[in-house]
């Protein structure tokens, strides 16, 4: 079956919005035709596609801007659509395109977490609390807790990126000026060598030979190392790659410290919300991208429904650290479970960026100091016989 959102009016009344079920747009059509309704503008109702780095609400940056405004247009006093509508001014095209036709729907009678979700551009989390918020009435508090959660991630992916690019930039600047030593200064040491008839130094003529190498067939080379990413993407595009991808990734600790931070923000801010602990953590193990973290997530899950102690569960899982098992069980045993998990987040996130910045210190310096080596051995395997020649060329 179909869905179709329909436009019609009876005689004497105005104009009325709705959705029906059909199996075409002509029994659609019909239907209406039998409720004694005139037909204005009938159309299916396709589903947006799924949430991705390029969707509309992608951005962490937009959700939280749109979740605080939306929250203070509430506040304000007025309606869900209304305040839908003025906030569809303040967004891009593609978000303005989704708010409209959220409203429209909205202004038909279907609820607000069901009008969001069908079109499908926004991540479970954000999903989860706005039908919390719909449920309880509270959907103001719900809309400035997701603010402040997204604020957080992107504040922090923010900071991982600057430690990342930096040292990124500086290997790929060390690494040109290697490639220009190599292609073509060398070779111009290379013709002062043979007009003054001395013999090139070996260190040097490996160099040289690489550098001519190079020269010759360095666009082959490129297109070998352009090629590569490219088979690799392909293959981690496809279902096994995904999964090894995963599995790879979940190794690292510091990978598995990223993902923990995101389930304990998550989590805090569900149970905080009202969600019970399975419903909560059913909800932050989808919040989780990483299908070996997810899996992990799930088996939690499964032993606390089960009646295990979730501090218990966690400790046992090979997702958590030791710190945040210790925090989950005295906020059990406190009954404030979401504050120590928050704290538990601080920290590691404090702990994470701390060892993004040692990384960087160490790395930074070192690939330095690596290509200043290689740089002062070729050039000193190459001066010293230029001026023992010309020293011997003063002293005869």
């Amino acid at each position: 079956m179909k869905e179709f959102i329909y436009k019609a009016y009876e005689e004497g009344s105005p104009p009325s919005e709705g959705f029906l079920t059909a199996e075409t747009k002509e029994e659609a059509a019909e239907k209406l035709f039998d409720r004694g309704l005139h037909l204005i503008h009938l159309e299916e109702v396709k589903e947006e596609k799924g949430y991705s780095f390029r969707a509309p609400f992608s951005s962490r940056r937009t959700l939280a801007l749109f979740a605080e405004e939306w929250a203070s247009l509430l506040e304000a006093g007025l309606t869900l659509t209304e305040s839908l509508s003025l906030l569809e001014d303040q967004l891009g095209g593609r978000e303005r395109k989704v708010l409209k036709k959220i409203g429209k729907t909205i202004s038909t009678g279907r609820g607000v977490w069901d009008s969001f979700r069908r079109s499908r551009c926004f991540p479970p989390f954000f999903l989860s609390l706005l039908q919390v918020g719909e449920m309880s009435g509270t959907l103001p508090a719900q809309l400035r807790r997701l603010s402040i959660y997204y604020e957080k991630e992107e504040l922090f992916l923010r900071k991982l990126k600057s430690a990342l690019a930096y040292p990124a930039f500086i290997t790929l600047f060390a690494l040109a000026v290697f490639l220009l030593i190599l292609t073509f200064i060398l070779p111009s040491f290379a013709l002062l060598f043979d007009a003054l008839s001395l013999d090139f130094p070996l260190p040097a003529r490996a160099a040289l030979n690489l550098g001519l190498w190079l020269k010759d067939y360095g666009k082959y080379l490129i297109l070998l190392l352009l090629l590569i990413p490219l088979l690799i993407l392909f293959y981690l595009k496809t279902e096994k790659g995904k999964k090894y991808r995963d599995r790879l990734l979940y190794r690292s600790a510091f990978y598995r410290r990223l993902l923990l931070i995101r389930f304990c923000y998550t989590l805090s801010a569900l149970l905080d919300s009202g969600r019970t602990m399975s419903e909560a953590l059913s909800a932050s193990a989808e919040v989780i991208t990483n299908r070996t973290a997810r899996r992990a997530l799930k088996r939690i899950e499964e032993k606390v429904t089960r009646g295990t102690d979730f501090s218990r569960a966690l400790g046992e899982s090979s997702i958590s650290f030791p710190l945040i098992t210790h925090l989950a069980r005295v906020g059990m045993e406190s009954g404030e479970l979401p504050r120590f998990l928050r704290y538990g987040g601080k920290i590691l996130t404090r702990d994470a960026e701390r060892r993004l910045a040692r990384f960087r210190a160490i790395l930074e310096p070192a690939i330095l100091l690596l290509v200043g080596f290689f740089t002062a051995a070729i050039v000193f395997s190459v001066m010293l016989p230029v001026f023992t020649a010309a020293g011997s060329h003063i002293g005869g």
